[in-house]
């Protein structure tokens, strides 16, 4: 079973409220008449509707889907592409674009509709596995790579050996790899370049000069939370995460007007709570929100979480620090809400390492390594 694992170190932790919690080239040439040797133009989506006799109409909706290729086809077929649109598994008409898959989704099928000489082929990637938002190389490419004419079903090159590679996002990467048919003496089709079936978010940019800046931009929270969180609840912090989510955090959200309430996915606290112990923070690493979560359980009632020493937890259900991926709720004033819920959402559980909550109960460190929730490990 592959794990996926978060390491977070931490020095001081943050601000919460009111103390500080610290967790811390391959172009091609050919003879002309006059033996100049001249590049071939790189075919561009105009190039596929002419050839496929495409409706009016539908032109109309592939344009929003023509996406910049930068491949070049050497071998049984020759060509360059800078453009193809997003078509559908069979016909010649266009499909929406894929989509940048959510963290431990599975990567969106990429079906391109490129030209090469004066031919049609549907060029197929289909990366194994799911996504964890990190660059990823497959060496394997046996189902994964297939390109077919769209005029002439029985021109398939689907036995594929070489790299592709996948960018964080799972909708743009590079390819190197020989495409051959399942005929005798068919000679291999080489691919190589850069490729994308979709439009990669455009994150918004943050104010390196405003603390929390990332996390208002993803969130877009309303005026007054914004202004309630910017006054009090945007607090310096120092973290560094390493593994399947990797940054620096300085300053975090913690926002103890508006409590949920505690436990594992507990929002707004910073205290005893009963028998346990609730500190949150949201914070925005990269493209992504999330909520770290401390939450040790005492076995009394009439002995409350104190200052102290607490030790990660070997399994979900005895661990005492939780991570969410999620997004603060405009609607809901900022609250976080985790993707997918407890059961099928994604999240880290505590389960080596500890962390210490000081005097004040509200600043400490942290030195854990966050296991992936069962279904995603």
């Amino acid at each position: 079973m592959r794990r996926r694992n978060v390491g977070i170190a931490i020095g001081v932790l943050l601000l919460l409220g009111l103390g500080v919690f610290g967790v811390v080239h391959v172009a091609f040439a050919r003879n002309t008449s006059t033996a100049v040797l001249l590049a071939a133009k790189p075919t561009i989506c105009d190039d596929a509707f002419r050839i496929l006799r495409l409706a009016p109409s539908l032109i109309a909706a592939a344009h929003p889907v023509c996406l910049t290729q930068a491949l070049q086809i050497t071998g049984e077929l020759h060509g360059s592409v800078a453009q193809a649109y997003a078509i559908g598994a069979t016909g010649v008409g266009p499909t929406q674009m894929c989509g940048v898959p959510k963290r431990w989704a599975n990567f969106p099928q990429a079906r391109l509709a490129v030209v090469i000489g004066n031919k049609v082929y549907r060029l197929r990637i289909s990366a194994p596995g799911n996504s964890a938002h990190q660059p990823l190389t497959i060496n394997n490419l046996g189902g994964a790579v297939e390109l077919a004419s769209i005029a002439d079903p029985n021109a398939d090159w689907n036995q594929a050996s070489g790299t592709l590679k996948l960018n964080p996002d799972g909708i743009t990467g590079s390819i190197d790899a020989d495409l051959v048919r399942d005929v005798a003496g068919a000679k291999p089709v080489h691919i190589s370049g850069t490729w994308a079936c979709g439009a990669p978010f455009a994150k918004p940019a943050p104010d390196p000069s405003v603390p929390c800046s990332l996390f208002y931009a993803l969130n877009q929270l309303q005026a007054e939370d914004l202004a309630r969180i910017k006054a009090s609840a945007c607090n310096a912090q120092d973290l560094t995460f390493d593994g399947d989510v990797s940054g620096h955090l300085d300053h975090a959200i913690t926002d103890t007007a508006i409590q949920r309430y505690p436990g594992i996915d507990g929002d707004g606290y910073c205290n005893n709570v009963g028998t346990q112990y609730d500190a949150s923070l949201k914070f925005s690493i990269g493209d992504e929100t999330f909520m770290l979560v401390l939450n040790p359980k005492s076995d009394s009632y009439f002995s409350p979480i104190g200052p102290g020493q607490y030790s990660a937890g070997k399994s979900p259900l005895r661990a005492n620090a939780y991570l969410w991926l999620g997004h603060a709720d405009a609607a809901q004033s900022g609250r976080f809400v985790a993707d997918g819920g407890l059961g099928s959402g994604v999240w880290w559980y505590g389960s080596q390492g500890s962390f210490t909550i000081a005097s004040d109960l509200k600043s400490g460190t942290i030195d854990e390594t966050f296991e992936g929730s069962p279904s995603h490990s």
